[in-house]
């Protein structure tokens, strides 16, 4: 399985030394290729036209994007040495849910510390700190986050230690005084030759004042027969997210409870099996909660992976379809969401007409990867049919404010959505799309100003 492996990376970033970290953990020989991100070259360009961001790996002229799903590639390709990732599905969905706070919450505060000044930047330097603080609790008394054995959340988080000398410069605080258990959790993890090796001085991450972007990904836990497990599921409404899992839970036809939540009353159930987001869609399986909506789904997948019904599995197999699979559900998260919400948020002038430009760019470039397929995955429904599905009954909301028809603009995808929503766990799942509209205008005239 060695084969052909080639890193594209920079060397401050924290996200490229996850890689580098878990290509050692591995003993996996590669070629490592230093880019520019000022000057990209063609390669990086060529092997990750999306984002055009390192790192990049590329195995066998095969191309793997964003960090987190690297690791998890790396940990499946090679698989017979040192596991990173958990094999229980309830401590991998841990996992990968606090890989993905680090990535949304720590170094998206990081970077506005570094830009902001005055009053905005102390509550940006109290915010890194609690953030901070929440991981430090997670740790315990544990000698690494799986417990005794260095793995997935340890390998996302420790190279952001190569930056805690820039966070206390720019933030005029002691990181040791801050959280002394981290601290000594950092340095635990330096002794490990695979991670002293890939971490820069952090004197040298310092003068670079390289600032990266980052991505999401979290996974798992259970066991028993569980046909007869206790599921309950914190949605609400129209929330597109909430409908992933319930159509996960369909296709595997799962028996659960659905709980409505009203998300400007936050029932003390929610608060309580999602302290940290305070967000639905939460699973409960057995007591315990999985929160994000495509780690729910991947979690679903994994758990009812052998049902009586012989549904088919949703994510691929293979571990490059998957982590193709993976980036393209991400890709939904951080393009089409973000965009789409602003076209009826912001429903004038310019910043809603850039918006529709990104929203309708973000779903050719999906239209692209479906290509000729009825699928995503092929002929069959998957993952990232789940993960994108949901949003069509908002999109004659999109088409409302912004006042445009997306079939002229994204004919395949409409007729994908078409296909899917032959499907049953589709069909009775999805709202329909002008009650979703009224709802919108209903919320907007209550609660924001246009």
């Amino acid at each position: 399985m060695e084969n052909e492996v080639v890193l594209l990376d920079t060397w401050p970033s924290m996200f490229g030394m996850r890689a580098r970290i878990a290509l050692a953990e591995k003993g996996a020989n590669y070629e490592y290729k230093e880019q520019d991100l000022w000057s990209k070259s063609s390669l990086l360009l060529q092997v990750n036209p999306i984002h055009k961001k390192v790192p990049v790996l590329i195995h066998n002229g095969r191309s793997i994007c964003e960090s987190a799903i690297i690791v998890q590639y790396i940990d499946e390709v090679w698989n017979d040495k040192f596991p990173i990732i958990p094999s229980d599905p309830y401590e991998r969905a841990q996992a990968r849910f606090w890989v993905d706070f680090i990535d949304q919450k720590y170094n998206n505060t990081w970077m506005k510390l570094w830009l902001s000044e005055g009053e905005e930047h102390e509550t940006c330097k109290k915010e890194l700190i609690s953030n901070l603080k929440q991981l430090e609790d997670i740790l315990g008394e544990k000698a690494f986050y799986g417990g005794d054995t260095f793995g997935f959340l340890d390998i996302c988080l420790i190279t952001f230690y190569s930056w805690f000398y820039t966070f206390e410069n720019y933030g005029n605080f002691k990181m040791e005084a801050e959280c002394p258990k981290l601290m000594a959790w950092a340095k635990r993890c330096m002794q490990r030759d695979t991670v002293s090796k890939s971490l820069v001085d952090d004197r040298k991450a310092l003068s670079s004042c390289y600032v990266p972007i980052s991505l999401h990904l979290l996974s798992l836990l259970t066991m028993g027969d569980i046909s007869n497990n206790n599921v309950v599921l914190l949605g609400s409404g129209f929330s597109m997210f909430g409908m992933r899992a319930r159509i996960a839970l369909e296709e595997k036809e799962i028996k659960y409870e659905y709980k409505e939540e009203d998300l400007i009353n936050k029932s003390s159930l929610l608060l309580e099996m999602n302290p940290v987001q305070k967000k639905i869609p939460v699973l409960i399986h057995n007591g315990k909660p999985i929160c994000e909506s495509l780690i729910i789904v991947e979690y679903i997948d994994m758990v009812w992976n052998n049902n009586n019904n012989n549904a088919p599995m949703l994510l691929p197999f293979d571990p490059y379809d998957k982590a193709q699979a993976r980036f393209w559900a991400d890709f939904v998260d951080q393009k089409v969401y973000h965009f789409s919400r602003r076209i009826w948020t912001n429903s004038k002038g310019d910043e809603q007409e850039l918006a529709k430009k990104g929203f309708i760019e973000s779903l050719k470039q999906l239209e692209e990867f479906l290509g000729d397929k009825p699928y995503f995955g092929g002929e069959q429904f998957g993952f990232v049919d789940v993960a994108l599905i949901p949003f069509y009954c908002w999109f004659y909301t999109y088409e409302m404010f912004g006042n445009f028809k997306l079939e002229t603009f994204c004919p395949n995808i409409i007729s994908w959505a078409n296909r899917c929503m032959k499907r049953k766990s589709v069909s009775i799942t999805l709202a329909d799309g002008k009650e979703v509209y009224e709802s919108v205008l209903d919320y907007k005239n209550k609660f924001l100003m246009d």
